[in-house]
C-alpha cells in the first residue's frame, strides 16, 4: 500500500464554517474566502450570521489566527495579512495549456507574490 502524502492533519475550525466568512483587505474592501484563508489571515474578519426570523447581519470574529494549512496558532500578532507557516505562501503552478497567463503583466506580478 502506498503512503497517505500531502494533508494528513485535520484543520480544527473554531467557527460555522458553512456561514460567510469574509476579509478586509488594506484597500477597505470586504471580501468573502473559504473557511481555510479565513482562518490564517490577521486582520479584520467577519461572519454573517441569521436570526430566527431570517434576517442576517454581520459579526466581527475575534477568535485565533492560525498558519496556512496547519494547527499551529499564531503568536507574533505584529504580522498582518494571510500567515503562513516558515513564512513560505505555496506556490501558484500553472498548466501548460495556462503559460499565455505569463504574458498579461497583472497577472504575472499577482503569480510572481
Amino acid at each position: 500500500m502506498a503512503e497517505k502524502r500531502g494533508q494528513t492533519v485535520k484543520l480544527v475550525y473554531d467557527f460555522p464554517t458553512q456561514l460567510s466568512t469574509e476579509i478586509r483587505y488594506e484597500d477597505g474592501t470586504w471580501n468573502r474566502v473559504t473557511p481555510n484563508r479565513f482562518r490564517s489571515y490577521n486582520g479584520l474578519r467577519r461572519i454573517y450570521y441569521f436570526d430566527r426570523e431570517g434576517k442576517g447581519e454581520y459579526k466581527e470574529y475575534n477568535g485565533p489566527v492560525y498558519y496556512f494549512d496547519s494547527n499551529i496558532k499564531l503568536k507574533d500578532e505584529t504580522k498582518k495579512g494571510y500567515v503562513y507557516l516558515h513564512d513560505t505562501a505555496p506556490k501558484t503552478q500553472l498548466r501548460s495549456s495556462e503559460s499565455q497567463f505569463l504574458k498579461d503583466e497583472k497577472i504575472r506580478k499577482q503569480l510572481e507574490k
